[in-house]
């Protein structure tokens, strides 16, 4: 195939569990002014559960559906192998997009070709942002301001410097074989930038993706899963010890004040996401390549 026949554009979709929300993603990929992109499926529910889904599209979308082994990271290494576009992105199958998104990404690329990685935020249906907090104004993404440059939903990569750095660590994000359930993206990006890629954070750039629970047994489990990846990759990244004893304290004192204010749902999430950072750093396992 010509380099003129292949899509500008890989859209990387790894999915287990979910058909309702997966099918909005699906809607939102169908109105898109731009089409000249392939979305890449990974499923890793059981055999023919995705069918019904995606039938509706075949003729719609191009898409490429794969099938994967449990594990987020796993998966999208899986569906990198299958990308033919110089552009990736890895929506989740709970996200959807605006209807020019893709067609922003492929000209911000075209626009700037220092650039290796974008990276933007993420919103609600009322536009709100969500999953986090994110940085104020367009900024180069560097160590220190990688922590507020998105996360994966909004994170956009040439598909060489993916596959140059080996794409995910297996060992980090949702499903993975080890305690770390979530920092893949992060150490993603940071293995990138060591690498002499350079990123941008735009926060016009918008995916968007509902609230995470705080509360609860769900906002609960993020907080233990997550804060240990969220640990691990200080570590990777030689943050120091310093550092993590300002990120642990600072959960710590968020927690004390929501339990002042009476916000006992809060300041259990800041006190476990404390400790989990804390269990993070220090649990011992083999370096990557060990």
């Amino acid at each position: 195939m010509t380099e003129a026949a292949l899509p500008r554009l890989s859209l990387l979709c790894c999915t287990v569990g979910r058909t309702e929300k997966l099918g909005r993603l699906l809607d939102s990929l169908a109105r898109q002014t731009f089409a000249d992109f392939e979305l890449i499926v990974v499923d890793q529910n059981e055999p023919g559960a995705l069918d019904p889904v995606l039938a509706p599209y075949a003729g719609r979308l191009t898409i490429n559906h794969v099938r994967s082994e449990r594990g987020l990271s796993r998966a999208r290494n899986v569906g990198l192998n299958r990308c033919r576009a110089k552009i990736v992105a890895f929506p989740d199958d709970d996200c959807w997009y605006p209807d020019t998104l893709a067609q922003e990404i492929v000209a911000l690329f075209d626009a700037t070709p220092e650039a290796g990685l974008f990276t933007g935020r993420t919103t609600d249906a009322a536009g709100a942002d969500s999953l986090g907090l994110f940085l104020g104004a367009d900024a180069e993404i560097t160590k220190s301001n990688v922590w507020l440059s998105g996360n994966s939903n909004s994170l956009f990569a040439r598909t060489e410097i993916a596959r140059k750095i080996d794409g995910f660590d297996e060992t980090l994000g949702v499903g993975a074989p080890t305690p770390f359930k979530s920092g893949e993206e992060t150490d993603f990006l940071l293995r990138a930038l060591a690498t002499g890629a350079r990123g941008f954070y735009r926060r016009d750039l918008v995916v968007h993706h509902d609230q995470a629970p705080v509360g609860g047994a769900g906002g609960v489990a993020r907080a233990q899963d997550y804060a240990r990846g969220f640990g691990r990759v200080l570590r990777l990244h030689d943050y120091g010890a310093a550092y993590l004893a300002m990120r642990v304290l600072r959960s710590s004192a968020r927690a004390a004040l929501a339990l002042a204010a009476g916000d006992g749902a809060t300041a259990r999430y800041k006190a476990l996401w404390a400790l989990g950072t804390l269990k993070g750093f220090i649990a011992p396992l083999p370096e990557r390549g060990a």
